[in-house]
Order: C-alpha cells, then structure tokens, then sequence
C-alpha cells in the first residue's frame, strides 16, 4: 500500500495535484518491487466549504477531473474514497485535497526496501517523458514501470525510490540513512536533484544498468558529497531525528 499527495502543488493547480497524487501512490508501489499490473485506487478528498463562490466550486471539480484524467491515462480505477467539504474555520481554509492511496499484491521475493544496501554502488535516476503541461507522459510512465519492474526482477537493482516533493536530494538522504551508507554525487546540475521528478525512480544498481541520468555512487563514508563540498550525516540524520524528540518525550 501506499500513498501520494503534495499540498504545495496542489494549491497551485487542484487539477495537477491530483493527477501526480495518483502518479506518486503508483510509483511508490514500483519502487518497492511490486509490479504495475494490478494496482488499484482509493482517493481521500477535503476541500474548503465552497458556499456560494464559483471558484471554491471549481477547485474539487478541478480536482476530480485531474484524478479522472489519471486513472483513464494509465487504465488503472479508484474503487472506493470518501470527501468532505468543510474543511474551513472562520477564515483559514484546508489546501485543495485529493490523496491517491494505491494497493496492490505480489509475492515477496520481489519486494525491495528502500535504504542503499553497500558502498561502491553506482545510483541512477531514471525519467519518463514529460508533457508540455509538466505531467508525466503516460506511456512514458507505463514503460517506466515496467522497465523498473523488469531491471528488479533480474537482479540489477539493490534499492529504489520515487522521488516526491523533495526530489532528488531528499530520496539520496532517506536511501542513504537506513544503513548508515553515504553518496557521492556526479557532475548532476542542482535543478536535477532539487527539482521535482514525480514518476521518476532512483535505483542502486549493480553497475550494469547503462541507462538513464548517473546520479553518483554509494560510498563507505557516512557523508554527502557534491563537487568537494561534503556534509556529515550523522549530523544531518540528528537534526531530522530530533524534530519527533518531543513526542517521544511525551
């Protein structure tokens, strides 16, 4: 199971939010080792109270015609969801909502988790075609899929990440924290690793993968390092810990 929203795009464009919602919850379900053959969706809507205001009206229609446009582009159904219209206090008002949660079934040998596994690892960042709007290409994205799911199954891919609202930089970080492994990038410009890549899939290869953007490779050295500069993750893995410390305390 997984899931997929960002709210900041979502507040720009009801209607592209919801479409890379469903992209996002789809290609999480690859990274993990899962294939793209029976997936199915659940959507979560909530959205201001729309009163009497034309625009507020067309925020979940834009919504809901994003999601539509999605599940027709790649042939895949939402068969159940629930929506609310209230999310409004006085004058604060929720971002426009719609969660994309995608299930699916496979047997666990294929499944992979996401943390890199060892030092010396080359990492590759592999994309679909994007569309003039900024969306991803639908029959770029399903051969995507496929081509993950085909590279996992014979072995070449050791871990893998979709990259959300964080991009690049921040599956490098995640993939990196799980087994105390550090990266050092390529010669990739900062727009590829800080900009946004929905549908697109960082994987740890074998090194026999010679396709796609050469992201860098995994190293012995707990650290990330770009172009000389280096940043030590233990310091890095503290201050993103520590925001839950208080909870924990509780």
């Amino acid at each position: 199971m997984s899931w997929g929203f960002t709210p900041y795009i979502s507040e720009k464009s009801p209607y592209h939010g919801a479409y890379l919602a469903v992209v996002e919850s789809v290609a999480k379900l690859v990274a993990e080792g899962a294939s793209f053959e029976e997936v199915y969706l659940t959507f979560q809507e909530y959205f201001e109270k729309p009163k009497q205001d034309p625009k507020r009206w067309g925020k979940p229609l834009a919504a809901i015609l994003g999601a539509f446009m999605a599940q027709k582009d790649f042939e895949i159904a939402s068969i159940g969801g629930k929506d609310s219209m209230s999310g409004t206090f006085e004058d604060i008002d929720v971002p426009p909502t719609l969660v994309s949660f995608a299930v699916t079934v496979d047997k666990i040998k294929n499944i992979i988790s996401p943390e890199f596994k060892g030092a010396g690892h080359k990492t590759i960042l592999l994309k679909p075609e994007y569309t003039d709007t900024g969306l991803p290409d639908a029959k770029s994205q399903i051969a995507l899929f496929n081509k993950v799911t085909e590279l996992m199954r014979a072995g070449k891919v050791f871990a893998a990440y979709t990259p959300t609202y964080g991009g690049v930089a921040e599956a490098i970080l995640k993939m990196a924290m799980g087994n105390g492994i550090g990266f050092k990038y390529a010669d990739v410009d900062m727009d590829e690793i800080f900009g946004y890549n929905y549908g697109a899939f960082v994987l740890e290869t074998d090194g026999s993968v010679d396709e796609g953007i050469l992201l860098g490779e995994t190293t012995e050295e707990f650290a990330i390092e770009y172009k000389g500069d280096k940043l030590e993750l233990a310091e890095l893995c503290k201050i993103y810990e520590d925001k839950l410390e208080d909870l924990v305390a509780m």
